[in-house]
């Protein structure tokens, strides 16, 4: 992308073997712009076809460009890369939108009211443009899981491939993915960097030509991307409740069984607590490095964790993690102690012991988590840090 942005619009048309509709789609989006009276840049990629897509896109006045590694994401950025001006359209180049309407994209950007655009098709879906399972199953569920992980209520067709954007917010977005989980990048990463994002109704048509989407495999790594990226909803708040929760079930029943009700609360149910305190720390600290990792390496800014590079330093976790792993070894040496001097003889304390390996193991899952959370800010010997990790809490020093 060049420093100095001109007014007028690009459109990205990745291409994969469509020289059946190709030249209609572009003419389509010759018209749109014209509608708005600005200079066009029709740019189509080619990422591996094997037809006379590349003659034909030439043949409509489109410039072309060569992507060899293959993939809708990869494809994307290729034309984001090499826009001309500063309002751009993606969409797709089998004539399922209409790019004659992309003024209706374009308008609020052109307004300065807002700064990506998303089309919506769930509202004019013509018969045989989308099967079944993504109208009312796949698209609905991972809009929603979407709208939930990334507390955002803007987004209803998450997966459309017609949107609009201005090249200043594009270049905040940062994008790296290459496959068709680019689509769900994009708007994760509009939302954490708080763009205004509106959505517009669209008309989605049938496709021409062979369909590329693989239902099950596309639908999968839409949400991988979306769990890996959500660990504060998925790991932390769970692991924290399940920790507090299984803490709550073994203190107690540490020192005796509990009569609760008549009823009589013993070792079974610390197991169960103690098992479900263990695995709780080890999400707690997956979660945390998973937030760690996205903030150092620019991908969200993250006040906790910046919080915990400023002032819960490695130093603080070791002595917290001594300090959990000491209760457990003295409970175990008096129990052990006890023991010796009963002569070897019978003993009864399974359940201190048992309160005693829960310490020992939240004390070494804390060690070692404070230490990796450590290592991972290492690698910072440089004379100037990048701008995203400036604000990471972390000094070259």
């Amino acid at each position: 992308m060049g420093n100095e942005p001109s007014r007028g619009i690009s459109v990205i048309l990745p291409c994969l073997n469509e020289e059946a509709s190709l030249g209609q789609v572009i003419e389509l989006a010759r018209r749109g712009i014209a509608k708005l009276g600005l200079p066009e840049d029709i740019i189509v990629v080619d990422n591996g076809s094997t037809d006379l897509s590349a003659q034909v896109a030439r043949a409509h006045g489109a410039r072309v460009l060569t992507e060899p590694h293959r993939g809708y994401g990869s494809a994307l950025r290729k034309g984001f890369e090499n826009v001309r001006y500063d309002i751009i359209v993606m969409g797709d180049a089998d004539l399922s939108y209409d790019l004659s309407s992309l003024d209706v994209l374009v308008t609020p950007l052109l307004k300065g009211a807002a700064d990506f655009v998303m089309g919506n098709r769930m509202h004019d879906i013509q018969p045989g443009a989308m099967p079944r399972l993504h109208r009312y199953v796949g698209n609905p569920m991972l809009s929603a899981t979407l709208r939930l992980l990334f507390h955002s209520n803007t987004v209803h067709d998450a997966h459309c491939g017609m949107r609009a954007i201005t090249r200043h917010a594009y270049c905040r977005l940062h994008c790296v993915t290459t496959g068709m989980e680019f689509a769900s990048e994009m708007v994760v990463r509009a939302i954490r960097c708080n763009l205004r994002i509106t959505e517009r109704n669209i008309t989605y048509r049938p496709r021409v030509g062979e369909s590329k989407l693989h239902s099950f495999r596309d639908g999968w790594r839409h949400l991988r991307f979306m769990i890996l990226h959500s660990p504060t909803l998925l790991l932390l708040m769970p692991g924290i409740a399940g920790w507090v929760i299984g803490l709550a079930i073994s203190l107690p029943l540490a020192f005796g069984p509990l009569i609760i009700h008549g009823r009589l609360v013993d070792m079974h149910c610390m197991l169960i607590g103690g098992v479900l305190n263990i695995l709780s720390i080890q999400i707690i600290t997956i979660g945390l490095l998973a937030k760690a990792y996205g903030h150092l390496s620019g991908l969200q800014e993250d006040a906790i964790v910046a919080w915990f590079y400023r002032w819960f330093t490695f130093e603080k976790a070791c002595i917290v993690s001594v300090l959990v792993i000491g209760t457990g070894l003295v409970l175990t040496f008096w129990i052990l102690a006890q023991w010796v001097a009963s002569g070897f003889g019978a003993l009864n304390q399974q359940r201190l012991l048992f309160f005693a390996l829960i310490c020992l193991v939240n004390g070494v899952q804390i060690g070692a988590a404070s230490f990796l959370f450590s290592i991972m800010a290492l690698p910072r010997h440089i004379d100037r840090l990048p701008p995203e990790a400036e604000n990471t809490g972390v000094t070259d020093t």
